[in-house]
């Protein structure tokens, strides 16, 4: 019976291993890995949950493995989590580690997830039996239904699956059809995570718990740094009842102060939003919410319909302040028309936040100095800097490869790591990053006529004595290329 065999999910997301995460403190419980728990329980397995987020080390995954003894042990990543999609070499390093312990205990060991898409080989050659590549979903539970009949399904040619044949040559099946109808799959089996420490780390730090839902899957834009390793610019979206009703039951059971959806580009659409505000008002189910979107989307419209359903705060892929840097990324925005929606966000009651990127190809001086100002001027609640970061599978990858070292993903999210020759160096970017940060806590602080004088004096003195330090790097950087040249 296929409630005697046993499967053990799990992920390779510890707070501990990520520098930058501890100081956020804003873990979400992996909601594609509850995903697949609902999807394989509806198949009739025997499904157990092993979620190490909050473990110092992995003793408890391998009680988890002693304990429940699995005739199969996935580890599968939180695909809608930018932590799992930037590839980081802890993750990869934590998932190997499971996957040989599974197979000294005799179980079979599978990863999912965006790497072992992008690199099947270094799971394959170091631990992992199979790993699946693109959507996993449906792939997870064919491969239990072939593995629980003593069938290889690498041989059985299941879809979007990889494995080793006999030799050592590495095969990889057929890729797998997208799911087109994501109304057709069950809730997140949110009853198979413990809900209690994510509430606690969230209240302790934050003072309120905020919990994550997604209501699509990928992104139709064809932004050439952007790593789409699962879905490609294939976009599919949840009927806006459906994900109501999961809000609903969400609000019930779980009682969150917030909720972050984590889709690329939320709603995507005026009707859908406009639908999504009506189910809502049928489930009178009313939380505070963010999204992440595009300036071009959100019409007038659109956004008195987030507004009214409960959006709070919208992230903006802002990227950079200069035209010729967007026009290079293939963003297909504007400074121009980002600035509209920040104010018109603004006008609205919602928390604009920007992301910013540094050090794509090619960016000058002056490139670098018009994001400042988009910064200053738009005056965001928020922003989320990174410098670029270049991944397989993108047309950004593929112009800068050749420059590459030998450090081809970031250890953690904290390491702003370039990883190309850019136009300048990872010290240059890390002080840009910390800087613009201050100088925005500052304008912040300014702004609240309440806030502490010294506390503020402190801020303008490192603000002031960053610029200046970035100004000494930038002069030995020109000094440094104008040697260079000389000598050639």
């Amino acid at each position: 019976m296929k409630s005697d065999w046993k499967v053990l999910l799990t992920h390779s997301n510890l707070l501990q291993n990520d520098s930058k995460q501890q100081r956020k403190m804003q873990p979400y419980p992996p909601l594609a890995t509850l995903q697949a728990a609902s999807i394989l329980k509806a198949e009739g397995y025997n499904v157990s949950m092993c979620d190490p987020t909050f473990h110092a080390g992995l003793e408890g995954f391998y009680e988890a493995l002693n304990s429940i003894e699995p005739d199969l042990l996935i580890v599968y990543e939180d695909c809608f989590n930018f932590i799992t999609k930037m590839c980081l070499g802890h993750m990869r390093k934590t998932a190997l580690a499971m996957c040989r312990a599974a197979r000294r205990s005799g179980a079979a060991a599978i990863v999912a997830s965006s790497d072992t898409t992008n690199h099947p080989d270094r799971y394959l050659h170091d631990g992992a039996d199979y790993v699946i590549v693109g959507e996993a979903d449906k792939t997870a539970a064919e491969v239990c239904n072939a593995l629980y009949k003593n069938i290889d399904p690498l041989e059985a040619d299941v879809p979007g699956i990889a494995g080793v044949l006999p030799g050592g040559v590495i095969k990889i099946n057929s890729a797998r059809p997208l799911t087109q109808d994501l109304g057709s799959l069950p809730m997140p089996a949110w009853d198979m995570v413990e809900i209690e420490p994510y509430r606690q780390a969230w209240k302790e730090r934050h003072g309120y718990f905020s919990l994550n839902m997604t209501a699509s899957r990928g992104c139709p834009y064809s932004c050439n740094w952007c790593a789409k390793p699962i879905w490609g610019n294939h976009f599919a979206r949840r009927p806006a009842g459906h994900v109501a009703a999961e809000l609903a039951w969400v609000m019930e059971h779980l009682s969150p102060d917030h909720i972050w959806f984590a889709d690329d580009v939320f709603g995507y659409s005026e009707g859908w939003v406009a639908d999504f505000k009506t189910a809502l008002q049928i489930e009178k189910a009313h939380v505070p919410y963010t999204i992440q979107s595009r300036a071009d989307l959100l019409t007038p419209e659109a956004i008195s319909n987030l507004r009214e359903s409960g959006c709070i705060e919208v992230w903006l892929g802002a990227e950079s302040g200069s035209q010729r840097v967007l026009d290079a990324m293939n963003k297909s925005v504007s400074p121009e028309s980002l600035k509209k929606t920040v104010s018109d966000l603004k006008a609205a009651g919602i928390r604009p936040c920007l992301f910013i990127q540094f050090g794509y190809p090619g960016e000058a001086l002056e490139d670098i100095f018009d994001t400042v100002d988009l910064v200053r001027e738009t005056f965001p609640h928020k922003i989320g800097i990174s410098v670029t970061y270049p991944l397989p599978g993108t047309p950004l990858y593929l112009s800068v490869r050749k420059t590459m070292g030998h450090q081809a993903n970031w250890q953690d999210s904290d390491d702003l790591a370039m990883l190309f020759s850019g136009s300048y160096t990872t010290p240059f970017y890390k002080k840009l990053h910390s800087v613009l940060h201050a100088e925005l806590d500052l304008m912040h602080r300014t702004a609240n006529s309440n806030n502490n004088g010294s506390i503020e004096e402190k801020l303008w003195k490192e603000v002031m004595d960053g610029w200046m330090a970035l100004g000494r790097m930038e002069a030995s950087h020109r000094r440094k290329s104008a040697g260079r040249l000389k000598e050639v």
